[in-house]
């Protein structure tokens, strides 16, 4: 029977990052992900092609690879707070069953904040900030609903918002939470890692990017723990 959640439960944020130590397999994804978009940006860099209408088209791909990442490590961090060790065999499996519905909500997510974007340059700062905070919050659900709410790619967004809509304190306080993480604490992290490893370096700009992509990817491998079970939570009620 559905249990309907009290409030929001703020204990999953402490769990997850348990999880995510025990689950190292959970950024596997989202690291290829970022990779394979920052070699798509070099590669048209290099052809003196990146900038235009093609920088924005390489930009929202690299975006589109991003939330497919997300939604798979959302498949993988849902086996994780079932058993408490996830496996990747059986996740990425089902990351491919269910890739055109990752895929498809990818495409909708990285639209709306390609769009916000576009906003923000039209009307200016204040009403981008505003429309980029509603998007965060009401799509925060989109790729759990299509990784594991057995949702087709094409209505997760849809079933995003409606559940925001029954839930909004949760899904307020988890978009409060992945905000915080990538406009602060993930830029001052790496910066703190590449200042660490500079004198191994040689100040090399592919290796600064890859461990920017690294951070990156354990960052939302973390993200994904919080919002699959968050979502799990308002959609199903708390099971786990």
């Amino acid at each position: 029977m559905r249990r309907a959640p009290a409030g929001p439960d703020l204990g999953v944020y402490a769990r997850a990052v348990a999880l995510l130590v025990r689950n190292p397999s959970i950024i596997i994804i989202p690291l290829v992900m970022a990779v394979a978009g920052l070699a798509l940006g070099m590669v048209f860099g290099a052809l003196g092609a990146g900038g235009g209408t093609t920088g924005g088209l390489v930009g929202f791909i690299a975006r589109v690879l991003e939330f497919f990442g997300l939604g798979a490590a959302c498949i993988i961090a849902d086996d994780a707070w079932r058993h408490g060790r996830a496996s990747f065999e059986r996740g990425w499996s089902e990351a491919q069953r269910r890739g055109g519905d990752l895929l498809f909500a990818a495409l909708g997510v990285a639209f709306v904040v390609s769009l916000a974007s576009f906003v923000g340059v039209v009307l200016g700062a204040i009403v981008a900030l505003v429309v980029e905070a509603l998007a965060l919050v009401f799509l925060i659900w989109t790729m759990p609903a299509a990784a594991v709410g057995g949702v087709p790619g094409g209505a997760a967004m849809n079933v995003s918002v409606e559940r925001v809509r029954e839930n909004p304190i949760p899904a307020v306080v988890a978009g409060i939470v992945t905000a915080l993480l990538l406009l602060f604490v993930v830029p001052y992290v790496d910066d703190a890692l590449l200042l660490a490893v500079a004198p191994y370096t040689g100040g090399s700009v592919i290796v600064a990017e890859l461990l920017g992509a690294l951070v990156h990817a354990i960052f939302v491998g973390y993200i994904a723990l919080f919002i699959t079970k968050t979502y799990a939570d308002a959609a199903f009620g708390r099971r786990y």
